[in-house]
């Protein structure tokens, strides 16, 4: 497993169901720094059901209202996030270190191996044979590939598969919330977006992006600022880029995703963005990598054997995560549209198509 939220919550979840597991991460410690995190309802029934809402909301914000606005700060669509999530859970925001922090503070079972990776898993038979980058071995029943979106797990069993490029990068950071940010907004512009969602302590999260051909990408990552870029934007979320803090850790990168129909070879299994990364315009990623965790824990502590257990994982959490890819693959295209053909649609249809998007994640996984 990994040390992020995907291998975290997966060792709470294993916890729970009386497992033991180890957990080896290639860092020397918990993440620090990093970037914000919004987590909706699904997410927080997925926290319930690992026995940390109560913790998580005591320090995140709440998030009631989803508003967007054209690049001018004319409104288009406000939901009420209740609407969607009153049966899963409220919609919160949060930095991505303290969802870190109480679930690794969580675990009381679980072995966890800090500034370590593996180098080498190998079947034998109903067991799996593990190599460390400190040159010992482990046998394992089972290994889970929670290492992320650049899954070395993944590239050993598949070595076929490969992240995509989602024809996006973006820019994420931290700032002084100097504009009173309510609730998630964002601005769209030409085939850029600009997203704020407050975090709590004063701070906001941000997030930008912007639609650029695949050859064109590393310009964008390299040669321009994130001020040059966004400065098409008004009022009132422009001044958290232009008179925001000089010193601001900034996190640039493509947008990449992870397309494949198996998660499963012999007794080894990925789970979360080792298996299914996706652009973030559904901001599930974390929702999908809970989930994972859960039922993949339950099917363990359910099934007679491991293969009846990852098969049942597989059944149940394919069509959700399919779902989920294809609703952010959909996103990505009308946000792209340009503004003649979006602007009407997101104003008298924008409620309506949040509820289409969302409604079938607000049912158990």
């Amino acid at each position: 497993m990994g040390g992020g939220i995907a291998g975290l919550a997966m060792a709470r979840a294993l916890e729970l169901q009386g497992f033991s597991p180890d957990l080896i991460e290639r860092r020397a410690g918990a993440p620090q720094g990093g970037t914000g995190l919004y987590l909706p309802g699904n997410a927080a029934r997925a926290l319930q059901a690992l026995g940390l809402l109560d913790s998580i909301a005591a320090v995140a914000m709440p998030i009631a209202t989803q508003r967007i606005l054209d690049s001018g700060g004319k409104p288009l669509s406000v939901t009420q996030t209740a609407d969607v999530w009153s049966r899963c859970g409220p919609c919160l925001a949060l930095p991505r270190t303290v969802l870190h922090t109480i679930l690794l503070d969580s675990l009381r079972g679980t072995d966890v191996r800090f500034d370590t990776s593996i180098t080498g898993v190998e079947q034998l038979g109903t067991r799996c044979l593990a190599t460390f980058s400190d040159g010992t071995t482990s046998e394992y029943d089972l290994v889970i590939g929670a290492d992320g979106i650049n899954s070395y797990i993944r590239q050993s069993l598949f070595p076929d598969v490969r992240p995509s490029y989602t024809g996006n990068v973006c820019w994420r950071f931290i700032t002084k919330d100097i504009v009173g940010v309510e609730g998630w907004t964002v601005m769209l512009g030409d085939g850029m977006s600009l997203l704020a969602i407050p975090i709590g302590a004063g701070q906001v999260y941000v997030y930008a992006d912007m639609a650029v051909s695949e050859q064109q990408a590393q310009r964008y990552l390299t040669d321009l600022p994130h001020s040059t870029l966004l400065a098409n934007f008004s009022a009132p979320l422009s001044p958290l880029i232009t008179q925001g803090p000089t010193d601001a850790q900034v996190h640039v990168c493509r947008i990449e995703q992870v397309l494949m129909e198996e998660w499963v070879k012999g007794n080894v299994v990925l789970i979360g963005d080792a298996a299914h990364a996706s652009s973030p315009s559904m901001a599930e990623g974390a929702a999908m990598a809970m989930e994972d965790a859960l039922v993949l824990a339950e099917t363990l502590g359910t099934a007679s054997k491991i293969s009846d257990a990852l098969a049942e994982y597989t059944r149940r959490r394919k069509p959700r995560v399919d779902w989920v890819q294809k609703q952010c693959a959909t996103r990505d295209r009308m946000r792209g549209l340009p503004g003649w053909a979006r602007v009407p649609l997101l104003k008298f249809a924008g409620n309506a198509l949040y509820k289409r998007s969302y409604l079938p994640l607000t049912e158990p996984t």
